[in-house]
């Protein structure tokens, strides 16, 4: 199977420059598409109305999560709302998420996610 050998390595070596042990769900993913690996769709929303707009283009329903370096068990910190149905619901998960990730650990740095179907186990 062909890889690429310098995108896996970059990925590597960012983690471990920010002094992680542990990849994010989209490290990873950039992993898996390196090696060839079928990843769902997904993409990354900055605010409650990207998240709308990506959950609806990704199509409904879908799972919404955080991404973040210093919040690598999701669930614990309320960091995952799975099947979302609708832009409004999208949004409101955001603004959930938003708020369950920053009472869990208020200095993290948060991204969100939105992937089609069922929450897969690399995240």
């Amino acid at each position: 199977m062909a890889h690429d050998e310098t995108r896996v390595r970059k990925v590597l070596d960012q983690a471990k420059s920010a002094g992680r042990s542990a990849l994010t769900a989209p490290e990873a993913k950039d992993i898996c598409e390196a090696y060839g690996i079928a990843i769902p769709k997904e993409g990354l929303a900055r605010n409650a109305a990207e998240a709308a707009k990506l959950a609806s283009s990704i199509g409904f329903p879908v799972v919404m999560k955080i991404v973040s370096p210093q919040i690598l068990h999701k669930t614990e910190a309320g960091g995952v709302i799975v099947g979302v149905k609708s832009a409004e619901a999208a949004q409101e998960a955001f603004n959930t998420l938003t708020a369950n990730a920053r009472r869990y650990k208020s200095a993290a740095t948060i991204d969100f996610r939105s992937t089609a179907g069922k929450l897969d186990c690399a995240c």
